[in-house]
């Protein structure tokens, strides 16, 4: 009898427990799938939009708006296709922006690797007076808004004579605090023994540098080369200020000034720039997403 009834409570306890453990897993199941469902339905909103602009950029002008109000999913899906959009702006000089943004993103990117590399390296293993005053300036650099530095940039570049030049485009790009701090949160976590190796076989700091830290730092260096050409590429205020003649003009620039002719907005053209500008940082981050997210995770800057 006394076996019966222990037999019964364990088989109570054992019913008791795949309860619990069954409705631990649906909690856990609802929870996921209304993550998703949002997650999906923010994806639907930010994506909508692009999907129409790509769309009617394929469109003749008068059918861009013709399912659109009153909406249909006819709008999503070009009704005849056509290629006058795409000609005109590059006969407008579309692409003499591209290959202009492409020139100043890739320069800006090879100086600022060096410069910022090299600085991100001094403050994670070299120590000298002031190192951590400094950061703190570096730090506090890119909390304020660029807008603030403007004018000063400006009369700068003005004194110089660099307006309507390369160096104007590029130089004020190169020093970039965001980039310093990345460069100097992984330089951080890094081994001290490989940096000891390498002095102890007779390695200089530049040697050091170049030979043991900069292969081995893929992740950051992809992360801060991103960072880097995006923020050229969607530059709009600056190249507009200092380099506005048209040898030299970017392609925000291009976009915003490309459609408007004498107060008619050419909408297939506007659409066409707007959807080859959003196209290369696209085709740039999405394959190297993984090195990016590498990067920033292995720099310290977790969510």
């Amino acid at each position: 009898m006394a076996g019966e009834l222990n037999m019964s409570k364990i088989n109570t306890a054992d019913r008791s427990n795949r309860s619990v453990h069954v409705g631990k897993w649906a909690n856990i199941f609802g929870y996921n799938l209304l993550t998703y469902w949002l997650l999906i339905m923010v994806a639907i909103l930010v994506l909508l939009p692009i999907a129409w602009i790509i769309a009617s950029s394929f469109s003749p002008r008068a059918l861009v708006w013709q399912n659109v109000l009153p909406f249909s999913l006819k709008a999503f899906l070009p009704q005849q296709f056509y290629l006058g959009g795409y000609e005109a702006i590059f006969q407008k000089g579309f692409g003499q922006a591209l290959l202009n943004t492409l020139f100043v993103g890739f320069s800006t990117v090879i100086l600022s690797i060096a410069v910022c590399g090299a600085a991100g390296f001094a403050f994670a293993r070299m120590h000298f007076r002031g190192k951590n005053i400094l950061f703190g300036f570096i730090v506090f650099s890119f909390m304020v808004p660029a807008d603030i530095n403007v004018i000063p940039s400006f009369l700068l570049i003005s004194s110089l004579g660099w307006v309507n030049t390369w160096q104007a485009l590029i130089i004020p790009a190169v020093a970039n605090g965001i980039v310093i701090f990345l460069f100097r949160q992984f330089f951080a976590e890094i081994p001290q023994e490989i940096i000891d190796a390498g002095r102890v076989d007779g390695a200089n700091w530049f040697q050091v540098f170049t030979r043991l830290i900069l292969p081995i730092s893929k992740p950051v260096l992809i992360s801060a080369a991103m960072v880097v050409f995006l923020g050229q590429w969607n530059s709009f205020f600056w190249p507009l200020l200092v380099a506005p003649a048209a040898q030299y003009r970017m392609v925000q620039v291009a976009v915003s000034i490309i459609g408007i002719e004498q107060n008619v907005n050419l909408w297939e053209q506007m659409f066409a720039s707007a959807t080859l500008a959003m196209l290369v940082p696209v085709l740039l981050v999405v394959p190297f997403q993984r090195y990016y997210i590498g990067g920033i995770m292995g720099s310290g800057l977790k969510g």
